[in-house]
């Protein structure tokens, strides 16, 4: 809610806006104070830490107060948001700054908190560390004329109806959902990229702290996705947990099936696999070409054996069929090995596709709106499920905008830089149990 308090309005009401020289604490992520800042300088992409306090309100029937932000609000103006929130002024506890917050927004005082969670959010303007609290309360409430647009009690089916619609502030949904998602009583579809997410490069195998978690989320009603950049004739290293697996996203978003029924096909422009194969046979270079039905592999010099096989423990792609069989298919994805300073280049001569990097070797192409975040926005709609109780797990490039399209992102904590800007939440790695720590956090297990 990030506002001043009454006391230090100054001239915020004849301004229409927070004051931007109010003076707040810097903090570390374990909330010690370690310098300060104005509010405009905390709100200006500075990305400086600064404490606040939100207070969720429910009353004896599980029904959950909003407040309005007013329209002069500097951030998220005219949006529903948590009861109650607010910075913690310089000098200030997390729990007098509640207390006091409560009392100038809602005209609450007889109140028992309780402490629910600290951590981190991060928008494009500005960092908070949240100390985010619960209270259940039947009394009457008084929402501030002067802080407020008004308030009310909102059911769980209206929170559920309006997430993702522009309605709610984005730092409510995501933390409601981080928060109470037992409350909100809504079973989410988690989508996982395989290698380097829910397969360790070092072991080639799903951790076992994996396979518990996956066992358990399923076991609560949640479903399981697969969204990886691997053929179907390549998804060799699941075998722990396929029995879990409700569908998948394949090729990075180009086939898209369940069961047996294909979902989405989406192929490459036929012009655009001539100039791509060519390119490859010309400058001597490996590539796979993967088919509506078969695959098949050019390897001049051996670099895709030693990386699918020698690196991601793929032993299958002797059973590739010849290349003139496969390119009378359909075409899905091409995989030539060239680096990433070539890649720009290549890209440039066939706008009619996308490129996603997951390994410094080579790059997955697919045709224009074949992504994993397209395959998601696909399963959903096939399933009948809201985008807004979708999770993605991901740590390569080609995660990117199923992290983006997702409710909410996850990066594992051995993803590139580029992806955990892009999440909404950074777990532990692959190797460090991230996908169970992931599952914990947001208490789905």
């Amino acid at each position: 809610m990030q506002k001043t308090h009454a006391p230090n309005r100054q001239n915020e009401q004849d301004n229409d806006m927070d004051n931007p020289q109010e003076t707040l604490p810097i903090v570390d992520e374990a909330g010690q104070v370690v310098s300060s800042a104005t509010r405009g300088k905390c709100h200006d992409g500075s990305k400086l830490l600064h404490p606040v306090v939100h207070l969720h309100v429910f009353n004896a029937k599980g029904d959950i107060y909003l407040q309005k932000r007013p329209s002069w609000k500097d951030i998220q103006p005219g949006k529903w948001d948590t009861a109650v929130g607010g910075h913690i002024d310089f000098g200030e506890t997390p729990e007098r700054a509640l207390y006091r917050e409560v009392r100038e927004e809602l005209g609450i005082t007889d109140f028992k908190p309780e402490f629910i969670d600290k951590y981190v959010f991060e928008s494009q303007r500005e960092r908070e560390l949240v100390y985010v609290h619960r209270t259940t309360y039947d009394g009457d409430i008084h929402p501030s004329g002067e802080e407020l647009d008004g308030g009310r009690f909102w059911s769980m089916q209206e929170v559920r109806q309006a997430m993702g619609k522009n309605l709610l502030t984005p730092n409510f949904e995501s933390e409601f959902k981080r928060c109470f998602s037992k409350e909100l009583g809504g079973k989410y579809a988690l989508f996982f990229d395989i290698d380097g997410t829910l397969v360790s490069f070092k072991t080639h195998a799903i951790p076992p702290s994996a396979i518990f978690a996956l066992t358990q989320a399923k076991a609560n009603g949640h479903m399981i996705f697969i969204s990886t950049g691997r053929p179907p004739l390549i998804i060799t290293n699941l075998g722990a947990i396929e029995h879990l697996i409700d569908g998948y996203v394949t090729i990075n978003g180009a086939l898209c099936f369940v069961g047996g029924k294909v979902i989405r096909c989406k192929d490459i422009p036929k012009d655009a696999v001539r100039l791509v194969v060519q390119d490859a046979r010309e400058k001597n270079r490996g590539i796979i070409i993967v088919g509506e039905k078969d695959v098949a592999v050019l390897d001049p010099n051996g670099e895709v054996d030693k990386v699918f096989r020698g690196e991601l423990n793929v032993d299958n792609l002797n059973q590739a069929k010849p290349l003139d069989t496969v390119l009378k298919q359909r075409i899905l994805q091409l995989t030539p090995f060239f680096p990433a300073e070539y890649e720009g280049e290549m890209m440039k001569l066939i706008p009619s596709c996308t490129s996603g990097r997951w390994h410094p070797a080579f790059t997955d192409i697919t045709a224009k709106g074949a992504d994993k975040g397209e395959g998601i926005k696909a399963l959903a709609a096939h399933f009948g499920l809201d985008i807004p109780f979708t999770i993605a797990f991901g740590d390569g490039g080609n995660d990117i905008s199923m992290i983006k399209a997702a409710g909410i992102g996850v990066a594992m904590g051995n993803a590139l830089p580029s992806l955990k800007e892009a999440a909404d939440f950074t777990t532990t790695s692959v190797d460090d149990d991230g996908v169970l720590n992931a599952l914990r956090h947001f208490n789905l297990i």
